[in-house]
């Protein structure tokens, strides 16, 4: 046997022996959020490439954590960081924790960030200006970033040249900071456009939309549903109010071929700006192997 098989099988059989803890509020299983849904596709690429992954969220059994692992990642810790104390302290002083930052991490004080990003090997943002954002508000303590954007299934998500409705959608999760009010507001300043809820949340802003003559509710569709609901569709309105680090339905929707009416406030708009669609593309089709390429290599 050469020796490049040689190494390789000695590193293969060091991936199956993996055991990998990984620790977030929520699995998919409890919210169809985007964080949860980016998560699940990389657990997945995980397990199917021989890594042992135990996951760690808000139900799970807190002995859990003080089990052996050889490498820990963290993602969401919002409602962790209520419930279990401790667990960052746990998390940071692991040799081998890899952050995996979904949002804001406006959850956390000063001293618990600096600890917990203090104590990675590596701290996955999703763009650039996820990145950006982050030394704004907290200063200059991430020194060892790296850029992988959201995991997309762009052969799912991706434009099929049909014939499209001129019916605006508005889809996701309803809440204030990802501008749903201002959804609201622009339908309601609008009536002579149609619009095309494919959302849940809060039941005031569903009464709100559904009292609009001009906007069709859905409700929750199907995650398998939206790849063909983007297609039939022209265009998507989007304005948070608060920045989005990537935005995963704004990106495949504009994979699938819909034009975006939006801000300056979602991560997935700066990242083609900066690096082009198609580039941005393929980086988001092969997220899982860039993510576990670069555990792999440190770990």
């Amino acid at each position: 046997m050469n020796i490049f098989l040689l190494t390789f099988s000695i590193f293969s059989i060091i991936m199956d022996l993996m055991n990998l803890l990984w620790v977030a509020d929520f699995s998919l299983r409890h919210s169809p959020g985007g964080a949860q849904r980016s998560d699940d596709i990389l657990i997945r690429y995980g397990r199917e490439n021989g890594i042992n992954i135990t996951e760690f969220n808000y139900d799970t059994n807190p002995s859990l954590a003080l089990e052996n692992y050889d490498v820990v990642v963290s993602a969401n810790l919002e409602r962790l960081s209520y419930t279990h104390n401790g667990l960052i302290d746990i998390i940071s002083s692991h040799v081998r924790h890899f952050r995996l930052e979904h949002d804001s991490n406006s959850y956390l004080d000063q001293n618990q960030r600096k600890n917990l990003f203090g104590s990675c090997i590596k701290s996955f943002f999703l763009t650039e200006f996820h990145l950006d954002q982050f030394v704004k508000s907290y200063g200059d303590i991430f020194n060892n970033p790296v850029i992988v954007p959201d995991p997309i299934d762009t052969q799912l998500f991706t434009n099929n040249d049909l014939e499209r409705e001129d019916v605006t959608i508005y889809t996701g999760f309803m809440h204030e900071l990802k501008g749903t009010n201002v959804f609201i507001e622009h339908a309601r300043n609008n009536p002579d456009k149609n619009f095309r809820c494919a959302s849940w949340g809060d039941e005031q802003f569903e009464t709100a939309l559904r009292d609009l003559g001009n906007v069709d509710f859905l409700g929750k569709l199907n995650f398998d549903e939206m790849p063909s609901f983007y297609n039939k569709h022209k265009s998507m309105f989007y304005k948070p109010v608060f920045y989005e680090p990537f935005c995963r339905s704004v990106a495949e929707a504009i994979f699938s071929g819909v034009k975006i009416e939006s801000n300056d406030k979602i991560g997935c708009l700066h990242e083609m700006k900066r690096i082009g669609e198609k580039t941005l593309r393929d980086r988001c089709s092969k997220a899982p192997e860039l993510f576990w390429n670069i555990i792999k290599s440190y770990a």
